[in-house]
C-alpha cells in the first residue's frame, strides 16, 4: 500500500470539507428554525388583532341601519387586541432572543428600529391632533388614522426585512404599503373592511408558511438523525 493510499484510506469523514460545510449549513438551519418558533405566534396575534379590531370598527356603520356596533365597544376592542398582539411580540421576541447574545452594532439597530416604533406612531397621531385643529372633519380622520398608521406599519417591515436581509418582511411591508394606498379609495367605513381582510389575512398567512417552515424543518432533521 503506497502512502497516497493510505492517506486516502484514513481520511477521518469529520475533516471532509463537504462534510464540514453541511454540518455548519445545518446548524445554522437549526438556529434559525429555533429561533422562528415564536414567530407564527406573533404573526398570528398581529394577524387577529387586524382582522377582528378592524372588523370591530367597520360595524360600527357598516351594516347601518341595519345593526350598529356600539362605538365604546368596537374602540376598546380594537384597543384590547392590539394592545394584547404587542404583549405576544414582547414575549415571543424575548423567548426567541434568549441564549443569543448580540454584538454591540446589531444591538445598536435593534434598540434604534425598536425606538422607532413609538417615535413613529406618536408623530402619526400628533400630525392628526394638528390636522383636526385646522379644521380636518370627522370623516377624514376616520380615514387617516387608521391608514397612516397601516402604511407606517408597512414601511418599517419593509425597513426590517432590508436591514435583517429578510425578503418576507420585504414582500409583507410591500403589501401593507398598498393595502394603505388602495384602502382609503374606498371610503369610510369600508376602508377598515378592508385592512381587516387585506391587512389581517397577510399576517395570518405569513403565520401559517412560518409554521409549517419552522416546525416542519423539525422533523425533517429528526429524520436526518
Amino acid at each position: 500500500m503506497t502512502p497516497h493510499e493510505t492517506a486516502d484510506d484514513g481520511l477521518d469523514p469529520a475533516l471532509d470539507p463537504a462534510a464540514a460545510l453541511e454540518l455548519v449549513t445545518s446548524e445554522q438551519n437549526r438556529m434559525q428554525r429555533r429561533m422562528a418558533s415564536w414567530l407564527p405566534v406573533i404573526l398570528g396575534a398581529w394577524g387577529l388583532a387586524w382582522s377582528v379590531g378592524f372588523m370591530m370598527l367597520w360595524l360600527i356603520d357598516g351594516l347601518a341601519p341595519a345593526f350598529r356596533m356600539p362605538l365604546p365597544i368596537a374602540v376598546a376592542s380594537f384597543i384590547v387586541l392590539m394592545a394584547g398582539a404587542i404583549a405576544a411580540s414582547a414575549v415571543g421576541g424575548a423567548r426567541m432572543g434568549r441564549g443569543i447574545r448580540a454584538g454591540a452594532a446589531a444591538a445598536w439597530t435593534g434598540s434604534v428600529f425598536g425606538l422607532a416604533w413609538p417615535v413613529g406612531f406618536l408623530a402619526i397621531y400628533a400630525l392628526g391632533g394638528a390636522l383636526l385643529a385646522a379644521g380636518m372633519s370627522r370623516d377624514v380622520a376616520n380615514i387617516y388614522y387608521p391608514t397612516a398608521a397601516v402604511m407606517f406599519v408597512g414601511i418599517m417591515y419593509f425597513l426590517a426585512g432590508g436591514i435583517w436581509q429578510n425578503w418576507g418582511s420585504i414582500v409583507m411591508g410591500c403589501w401593507i404599503v398598498l393595502v394603505a394606498c388602495v384602502a382609503p379609495y374606498f371610503g369610510y367605513p369600508t376602508h377598515y373592511l378592508v385592512f381587516a381582510i387585506a391587512g389581517g389575512g397577510v399576517f395570518l398567512a405569513a403565520a401559517v408558511f412560518t409554521a409549517i417552515w419552522a416546525y416542519g424543518g423539525r422533523d425533517t432533521g429528526a429524520r436526518r438523525r
